[in-house]
């Protein structure tokens, strides 16, 4: 095999038939298996995958029972027999050249370890006039990552999402795989010790899939509640601790910075300009700028909240793992 695609999956039968059906299709000479990782579903999920797998001996069926996606990443990671991991969402479709665009990409590249593709987003209806492109995060699209060619060291503060990526099976032989202990923002995490390792990531444009964004994804109370879940796990990453104002990721940052319950002072200063921008956004009557920074200060107090209640010892330290991201005993 040249590559094998991993989808963890849970209780999504429907898109998931749809997305084996592109699997299946795909326009491609390569040699690829899909390991669709059942994630203790209890919809007609594995009957969809036996289905498929039928008429399709590259397609196998495995089943986790330990709950989250890194969990079922990782057993996919474990049973992958190729060279090259390829990473799909159960919600999204993969352009049919998908699986040529990601080989092409590792050819054409042989420097990167890992790509990002794009990640289009299909509307439901059409957006509400304030959902400009600066309130996308929440809707797991990615479109673009900077103006950097790679993404690395030096350009850590874009994460290139599993929705869709791929990643050379070496790395994880030699970080090892998803990090269990954070239900989310688990690809985040495994960006990081990425680029701690000084591996280099890309931002490919070719490598297309599609998600359909959920109606709840539109209203501006799913959006706050993003930003606060989200503060919380980007504190326990100690992201923003250790990402300067360049985007690059400085272990010394928030060691030569003052420290307040927790938190180094420039964070502090952060959150009073972006105070300052709501206030300037309010009086402009400019609605969607204006929740932009609403968005940031929710995500900012989170982070705070999060730090504050975070026993002193543990501060600046993330909790080792074995090879697939479990804690030891």
């Amino acid at each position: 095999m040249d590559i094998s695609v991993i989808i963890p999956t849970f209780n999504r039968a429907a898109s998931l038939d749809a997305l084996l059906g592109d699997v299946r299709n795909q326009s491609t000479s390569v040699a690829f298996e899909v390991l669709v990782v059942d994630n203790g579903s209890v919809d007609g999920t594995r009957a969809v995958v036996e289905r498929h797998a039928a008429s399709d001996a590259r397609i196998r069926y495995l089943h986790e029972q330990r709950p989250g996606a890194s969990n079922a990443r990782n057993t996919g990671v474990a049973a992958a027999t190729a060279p090259i991991l390829a990473f799909l969402d159960d919600d999204v479709r993969p352009r049919h050249d998908w699986v040529e665009s990601v080989a092409r990409a590792f050819v054409e590249h042989p420097e990167v370890d890992c790509i990002g593709g794009r990640v289009e987003p299909r509307w439901p209806c059409p957006p509400p006039r304030w959902l400009t492109p600066a309130h996308w995060p929440p809707l797991a699209v990615q479109i673009a990552r900077g103006t950097s060619k790679y993404i690395d060291r030096e350009h850590a503060s874009a994460c290139l999402i599993t929705a869709n990526f791929a990643c050379r099976s070496a790395v994880f032989r030699e970080l090892g795989g998803f990090a269990p202990e954070f239900r989310r923002d688990e690809d985040r995490e495994f960006n990081l010790r990425m680029w701690r390792s000084a591996k280099r990531g890309m931002f490919v444009e070719s490598v297309v899939a599609v998600a359909d964004i959920q109606p709840e994804r539109l209203t501006k109370r799913y959006h706050r509640a993003w930003y606060h879940v989200t503060g919380a796990s980007h504190a326990r990453l100690h992201y923003l601790d250790n990402i300067d104002h360049h985007g690059r990721l400085d272990a010394a940052l928030a060691a030569n910075s003052r420290v307040w319950f927790g938190v180094p002072a420039f964070l502090y200063r952060e959150c009073g300009a972006h105070v300052a921008n709501w206030l300037k956004c309010v009086l402009m009557r400019r609605w969607s700028a204006a929740f932009f920074e609403e968005c940031r200060l929710r995500y900012l107090a989170s982070y705070f909240m999060t730090r504050w209640r975070e026993p002193p010892a543990r501060t600046g330290t993330l909790e080792r793992t074995d090879s697939w991201g479990r804690s030891p005993s």
